[in-house]
């Protein structure tokens, strides 16, 4: 599904929302109504229902006129937008390294691994004299402070490295995998970045045991959220609201309140 060309806007501090935010989720089946008044739910075309409300506490003029864009553009075509789960794991297939979301180079192999303290993990070996990265992408636009972490071991310790890429700009940080931790790495994206790419690097000649990658709006790793076919990246989002209440108790000190709402294939 392409992203919309309208995305949610940034706070200054590179995140998308202030603590805490509110997720409500239910589950929408089409009914078909009978002539004798029983009722017959089409459970396979059944779709998730996600509300979230977000509360906006002290916006800036700088950040208030960028939100005031977003309902202009939003408003005044009733017009969908990107939308990132500030809750949610940002990677598709978090926890299967050999789906074809990930992108590995030819020579770097990747197999599950059976562990007793991790569930869920791979085992990654570069067998090349050069390092290989395995990767992924996310429709992520917009100057957000991501956060990319993964759970990695190695016995008797070996090098990886993560990195971050907006398309214009790259940083990797170097780890030293021991005892399972979870390594992160912070990058906040451009102004006219439109998406964001997440990468294990694995050194020439190494193997690394990994799992449990994700990828998020914050500053820092939080508990790890897994995923499936689905991330936490909503390409069509509306905003299930009519009018905006804008609060100024003091100058230059702006509150509201965003109700989002999207649908997703259960």
């Amino acid at each position: 599904m392409p992203t919309s060309a309208i995305a949610i806007p940034s706070l200054d501090n590179g995140m998308l929302a202030q603590l805490p935010v509110r997720l409500q989720m239910r589950r929408i089946a089409p009914a078909n109504r009978f002539a004798d008044g029983s009722i017959l739910y089409a459970a396979s075309e059944a779709k998730l229902q996600y509300n979230w409300t977000l509360r906006y506490e002290n916006l800036n003029p700088q950040e208030w006129g960028r939100f005031a864009d977003f309902f202009a553009a939003t408003q005044s075509t009733n017009a969908s937008f990107s939308f990132y789960d500030p809750m949610g794991n940002l990677l598709a297939q978090s926890s299967n390294l050999q789906s074809s979301v990930w992108i590995a180079p030819s020579a770097l192999t990747v197999a599950p691994f059976s562990d007793a303290e991790v569930a869920g993990a791979f085992i990654l070996t570069n067998p090349s004299s050069q390092p290989l990265t395995l990767t992924q992408s996310s429709g992520i636009a917009g100057p957000f402070e991501t956060c990319f972490s993964v759970m990695s071991r190695w016995d008797g310790g070996a090098g990886i490295s993560l990195s971050l890429s907006d398309g214009a700009t790259a940083r990797t940080l170097a780890f030293r995998a021991g005892a399972w931790s979870r390594n992160h790495i912070v990058m906040r994206g451009g102004t006219s970045s439109a998406s964001r790419t997440a990468g294990i690097v694995v050194p020439a000649q190494t193997q690394l045991i990994v799992a449990a990658p994700q990828l998020e709006i914050a500053s820092q790793p939080n508990a790890y959220v897994e995923t499936g076919a689905q991330s936490g990246v909503f390409a069509s989002a509306w905003l299930a609201q009519k009018q905006f209440d804008l609060h100024s108790p003091a100058p230059g000190a702006h509150s509201t309140t965003l109700y989002i709402e999207s649908l997703r294939q259960s």
